[in-house]
């Protein structure tokens, strides 16, 4: 089971243990959210299908170079067989300095063994934002068999929580969903995000699930999605997961959280 999280305003007194906890989470982020670097789903160390299909995201300056990869690069899955040849497809593009595209095995993948991408033919010295091992390399295990079954929703994406984190270098506004999903592995949603009134552009990026997570916003640097305090939204959400399979799509509508005086007071040096 996968859960996700979306919101609407954090008020002062409501700061309990559990929101204090979330509240240092997202600034830890925040403090590293400036980095240029690269980001992989599912994350590695995973376990994946074996019929999975990657997304890569560059952040900031790796923007650049994860988009030129589309149609052609030296990616490949390393194993102790054939390499694999990976497919670089086109994704998704941010408002926020970030950009998604999909990577594809040609063939499927052996079950039960190790894979390493070859991330650093492709991408000379870039920075793995979401190591796991710490040695800036992106290596999965494949369960036994592929995955045909489509996500699905539990239960229905409902508003939950709306943060606002102040660092030294501005403000990070987060969105959160909050819903079950079904599914044998790791998965993601699709969302597209347009002004409920009013004509104003429509943006769609994609948004992992993390655990009990699934953020939407900005930090100082970039993010998924930007929005204005207190606007209307209407959300579509299509959900995937990490072998491509689509589950049922849901609409939902909410409003960004307002930030409080205290949320927007400059942080005292």
């Amino acid at each position: 089971m996968n859960a996700v999280v979306v919101t609407a305003s954090l008020k002062l007194m409501r700061l309990c243990l559990h929101v204090s906890v979330l509240v240092a989470l997202l600034a830890a982020r925040a403090d590293a959210a400036c980095e240029d670097g690269v980001r992989l789903f599912p994350a590695p160390g995973a376990t994946v299908p074996t019929n999975v299909v990657f997304v890569l995201e560059g952040v900031l300056a790796e923007q650049e170079r994860v988009g030129k990869l589309v149609g052609g690069s030296d990616l490949a899955l390393l194993s102790s067989g054939e390499p694999v040849t990976v497919v670089v497809e086109k994704g998704w593009s941010s408002t926020m300095n970030r950009v998604a595209v999909r990577l594809k095995p040609k063939q499927a993948l052996k079950p039960n063994t190790e894979y390493t991408l070859t991330l650093g033919r492709a991408l000379p010295k870039v920075k793995l934002l979401n190591d796991t091992w710490g040695d800036n390399t992106a290596r999965w295990r494949t369960g036994p068999t592929s995955d045909t079954t489509a996500p699905k929703f539990t239960q229905k994406p409902a508003v939950s929580e709306g943060f606002y984190q102040r660092t030294r270098d501005g403000l990070t506004r987060t969105l959160k969903l909050r819903s079950q999903v079904k599914d044998i592995g790791a998965a993601y949603l699709l969302v597209s995000m347009e002004r409920a009134r009013g004509v104003a552009s429509k943006q769609q990026y994609f948004v992992p699930i993390d655990g009990e997570n699934a953020l939407l916003g900005h930090d100082v640097c970039s993010g998924s999605f930007g929005f204005d305090d207190g606007r209307a939204y209407k959300l579509n959400i299509e959900l995937f997961d990490d072998a491509g399979n689509a589950g049922k799509g849901f609409k939902l509508e909410l409003s960004a959280p307002r930030p409080t005086e205290a949320d927007v007071e400059p942080e005292k040096k």
